[in-house]
């Protein structure tokens, strides 16, 4: 699956244990919050330098949570 949004940083699951800042891909339909497959689900160096851009990514979805093999500056 590709999508292709604009990164930010935002906070998530208010309320609950999981409550934290996530990097999430704003979409035109949705916004997903974003992780690298196999990089570290609370915070990845990686997701952080996407912050600001817009880009191109390519992976799987899995409820709002948008699992990236690719990307690239859209």
């Amino acid at each position: 699956m590709e999508l292709i949004g604009e990164v930010r940083k935002k906070q998530v699951a208010a309320g609950s244990k999981s409550e934290r800042q996530a990097v999430v891909l704003r979409t035109q339909d949705a916004e997903y919050v974003l992780r690298i497959i196999g990089g570290n689900a609370f915070h990845d160096e990686r997701l952080e330098a996407l912050v600001g851009k817009r880009i191109r990514v390519e992976g799987e979805l899995h409820g709002t949570t948008f699992l990236i093999r690719t990307w690239s500056d859209e």
